[in-house]
């Protein structure tokens, strides 16, 4: 039986999703759902070395209210924790008096529990308002601070106030400045025949839902400003929408999906099926049509930017579905990934320095998550044996990597797969961090 018309749209469409679900996501992201240091000079962490020289950090409960010190002792311990730079020590080792004043440290009690570094502090809370008060030391440089930084405001912003402290704590030691207060943009399940886009904070606080019409929404990305770009069946169509209107910016037959916007924004390349078979775009934020990037044989999905202005994406014009490299207008086309077949989700690592893609691998019965290295070819594994791992995104700054695991929702682990943290339970999928 042929179909024609409206029918005929609808069976292409659905039959060229079911292509997509098969290659270009992994099939289970669908079914389940010390160093000796001269006194007075400054030591120095690398940010991008490996995990198991970390940096023995004490954190003494600020003064203040039980409450409110706990709040902000469990939120910088768990910053520390996250960024994979800090060995947090035990409280119960602790032997400085108490009575210690908050801008002053005992080095010697501090040296001999085998302390680097020390965070002390205060905090006051006052109905919805707090006054807070945190200092770095190097033990090394006794008793002087070598930051100290005061916060007031809502106690809403109690939790934004840390983060902006840790980030400082880690620029201190590292030269870059860290990143907590960034977000992660997923799509996950929340009924039956329904998916909804929502974000994040990296610390798995602050989930927020930006998208709640009943549909299936899928494969956010994120768009200039507020902006997230992401697909909707509301209209019974795979449809591109923007966060901040109403009407779809694609609405072409066929599929419409996966828009990845270029680094300095103007404009995004998206997967559309002008004429049948899904293809890479280059389109304006608007989505007018600029040039057409893929037309081979095979399909092309997945499109993701690089920070030199490359594109990687999934294709199956070798057999299997494999991660490709483009240029911008689409030139230069190169296979990246030999080993295995069935590699999909490609994400670039922001660093210029060293270009590298990491993407989920099927590798016999489960996934995980691998890096490849645009330069030398070398590939790492990151996971195994801990369930599927799908789903990657890095960090802006590079250091990490999230990622979503059947083992119980969205992880974050160090770039050699360590350190691992679940940060937020729950089904998630096409994850993005910014």
């Amino acid at each position: 039986m042929i179909l024609s018309g409206r029918g005929g749209h609808i069976f292409r469409t659905l039959f060229l999703l079911g292509i997509l679900i098969l290659f270009s996501f992994p099939r289970s992201s669908f079914e389940q759902a010390d160093k000796s240091v001269e006194e007075g000079s400054s030591l120095q962490i690398d940010v991008f070395g490996p995990s198991t020289d970390l940096f023995k950090m004490a954190v003494v409960p600020p003064v203040g209210i039980e409450t409110g010190s706990k709040q902000v002792q469990d939120i910088l311990e768990w910053d520390l924790k996250l960024s994979s730079l800090f060995y947090l020590l035990d409280k119960k080792s602790f032997i400085e008096n108490s009575e210690k004043p908050v801008d002053s440290i005992d080095e010697n009690a501090w040296i001999s529990v085998g302390a680097q570094g020390v965070i002390k502090g205060k905090v006051s809370i006052v109905g919805g308002d707090f006054e807070l008060e945190l200092n770095l030391f190097e033990v090394v440089k006794k008793q002087t601070p070598v930051l100290g930084k005061k916060y007031s405001g809502k106690l809403t912003e109690l939790r934004g106030s840390v983060h902006n402290f840790v980030n400082l704590v880690i620029e201190h030691f590292t030269g870059i400045k860290g990143i907590f207060g960034s977000r992660i943009l997923f799509a996950r399940r929340t009924g039956p025949k329904r998916k909804d886009i929502f974000t994040v904070g990296m610390d798995g606080w602050g989930l927020a839902k930006i998208t709640d019409n009943g549909s299936i929404n899928t494969i956010p990305s994120w768009g200039p400003g507020s902006v997230i770009f992401y697909t909707s069946f509301i209209s019974g169509f795979p449809f591109l929408y923007r966060s901040d209107r109403k009407e779809p910016v694609l609405k072409g037959e066929g599929l419409n999906m996966g828009a990845a916007v270029a680094p300095g924004g103007g404009k995004m390349a998206v997967v559309m099926s002008v004429d049948g078979q899904p293809d890479i775009f280059l389109t304006d934020l608007e989505g007018k049509i600029l040039k057409r990037l893929t037309n081979s044989p095979g399909i092309e999905v997945s499109p993701a930017w690089g920070p030199g202005g490359q594109i990687a994406f999934v294709s199956n014009m070798g057999g299997s579905p494999q991660i490709y490299v483009m240029n911008a207008d689409g030139g230069g086309v190169r296979r990246v990934t030999f080993r295995g077949n069935y590699n999909t989700e490609p994400c670039w690592c922001p660093r210029c320095d060293t270009p590298q893609i990491v993407y989920s691998s099927r590798d016999g019965g489960s996934y995980d998550i691998y890096t490849v290295n645009l330069s030398s070819g070398q590939v790492k594994r990151l996971t195994e044996s801990q369930g599927d791992n799908t789903s990657p995104a890095w960090s802006p700054d590079g250091r990490l990597i999230a990622f979503y695991s059947t083992r119980g929702g969205i992880f974050l682990m160090n770039t050699d797969g360590l350190n691992q943290n679940l940060i937020l339970k729950g089904h998630a999928e096409t994850l993005r961090w910014r």
